[in-house]
């Protein structure tokens, strides 16, 4: 059983509808207001880790801001693996919530690609109060600051790199016009079940995020963030149809069919897009593959 703090999410869910008012707004910069969610989400709930995720030009999610190392030990090992909580919340657009995902059923090779891959140096920028952001595409090595967590207790996976691998993760989607186009990312250095109304904490918190996104892209239209969150927008359609097409055509739920679209993706250097568009072009995965590599990027 996990302890809540009651007045920790009474101050968290205050600061969030403060954050609400400045996404509505946009008088705060996203970097800055970003960060405050993070932070926010930090003070209202026992994290040792968070982060915004967005699907880049290449179809892989990728942290825009973070705290603390483990939210991009869990972005790496899903971009190795194309599968886990992140990877479901964007792609299927459903919350996820594990206890342990170092041995999830769920997920069953995305355990040891954690274990088996340490934490590098965190890409982005990173700010005083620990919160790294990689919409402007600085490089830092620090880790970040969540947090502080218990040890992780004897016969329990290894860490990834001293500080502590990701074990319990909640993913919850952010939408952006009527659709997925990123999630958030809450997570914990211990196995320990997440309670209800910190579920409800991080639901309120893509809110934020999602409108702070959106007045984002309408008033930054030449930042990093908003042409990542147009490229998301302009491609959600092409890809949702072609994973559509795939389901139905291999017989496969909609994250193995995404995953497919990736690998074939990563595979001829091409973006998830590309091969989409040539799946539904010509009927089939091997097809589109065969067409994308033999056609210059």
């Amino acid at each position: 059983m996990t302890d809540v703090d009651p007045d920790a999410l009474r101050a968290g869910l205050a600061r969030l509808q403060q954050l609400a008012s400045a996404a509505e707004s946009a008088d705060a910069g996203a970097a800055d207001t970003l960060g405050d969610l993070l932070s926010a989400l930090s003070a209202a709930l026992p994290l040792a880790s968070a982060g915004l995720m967005l699907r880049d030009a290449d179809g892989r999610l990728s942290c825009v801001a973070w705290t603390g190392s483990a939210t991009r030990s869990l972005e790496r090992a899903e971009d190795e693996t194309t599968s886990g909580p992140a990877t479901d919340a964007q792609v299927l657009g459903r919350s996820r919530a594990t206890t342990d995902v170092l041995v999830d059923p769920r997920w069953p090779s995305l355990g040891p690609a954690i274990a088996a891959r340490p934490v590098e140096g965190a890409l982005g920028e990173q700010s005083s109060d620990g919160v790294g952001s990689g919409l402007e595409g600085g490089v830092d090595a620090g880790s970040g600051r969540g947090v502080p967590t218990d040890d992780a207790a004897p016969g329990s996976p290894p860490p990834v790199d001293g500080s502590g691998s990701p074990r319990a993760v909640a993913t919850v989607p952010v939408s952006v016009a009527g659709g997925p186009v990123g999630c958030l990312v809450a997570v914990r250095e211990e196995a320990v079940a997440w309670e209800p109304e910190q579920l409800d904490v991080l639901e309120s918190a893509a809110r934020v995020a999602a409108g702070l996104l959106a007045s984002a892209a309408a008033a930054e239209s030449t930042s990093r963030l908003a042409e990542q969150l147009q490229h998301a927008l302009d491609h959600r359609v092409v890809v949702e149809r072609a994973v559509g097409y795939l389901m139905a055509q291999q017989q496969v739920d909609a994250t193995d069919a995404f995953g497919a679209l990736r690998r074939t993706a990563r595979s001829a250097r091409r973006r998830v897009a590309d091969v989409a568009e040539s799946v539904l072009a010509l009927g089939g995965l091997e097809a589109a593959a065969d067409a994308v590599r033999s056609t210059p990027a």
